[in-house]
């Protein structure tokens, strides 16, 4: 960094500095607190901390949430020094991501996701729904991944461009008018 952004950096409130610090670590905190959820409730624990722990991981499941995207509306100085050196040959390495990532913020198949992530929770009372259950929450770590990866990569993504769905603009050289006389 430089001695200007030092600087810039010195004189942000206290508070922003933490969020930008959380924000871009929140897409991990994210994963981690999924991860947490699920093994609370494999896990044999007592009665009464079910409910605590439970409420404060969804509260700490919000706020990683809303961290993450808070950092994703802006240019983030770590976010630039922890860029690949060869982006594009990383961007073909993880094409299923960006094709999640896609797929994933479409309606069609994000809203039957959404139902089956909710009602997912109702399954829990069998020791085959509860390993379901996991398994269907768990997939919310991949698509994590699979945006942060797009977030960070995007420039590079084959659907953003023209390799795989994106719309792909010919520039082609105006048509001048024709005309037969000759110049002598």
């Amino acid at each position: 960094m430089t001695s200007s952004a030092h600087a810039s950096f010195g004189r942000q409130p206290w508070s922003e500095r933490i969020t930008g610090v959380l924000g871009h670590r929140a897409n991990t905190m994210l994963a981690v607190a999924i991860v947490l959820v699920v093994a609370v409730q494999l896990a044999p624990i007592d009665p009464l901390m079910v409910l605590p722990i439970s409420i404060t991981l969804f509260a700490f499941v919000l706020l990683s949430w809303l961290l993450m995207r808070e950092h994703d509306r802006r240019l983030c100085e770590q976010c630039v020094m922890d860029m690949p050196l060869n982006p594009s040959e990383q961007a073909k390495r993880l094409h299923r991501r960006f094709w999640m990532a896609h797929t994933g913020s479409e309606p069609r198949f994000l809203v039957p996701y959404l139902f089956v992530l909710i009602s997912s929770n109702f399954a829990t009372t069998t020791t085959i729904g509860r390993v379901g259950w996991a398994m269907i929450q768990l997939s919310m770590v991949y698509l994590i991944l699979s945006q942060s990866t797009h977030r960070r990569l995007q420039p590079w993504c084959p659907w953003c461009s023209d390799g795989g769905g994106g719309e792909e603009v010919e520039d082609l050289p105006p048509v001048l008018p024709h005309d037969d006389r000759q110049l002598v």
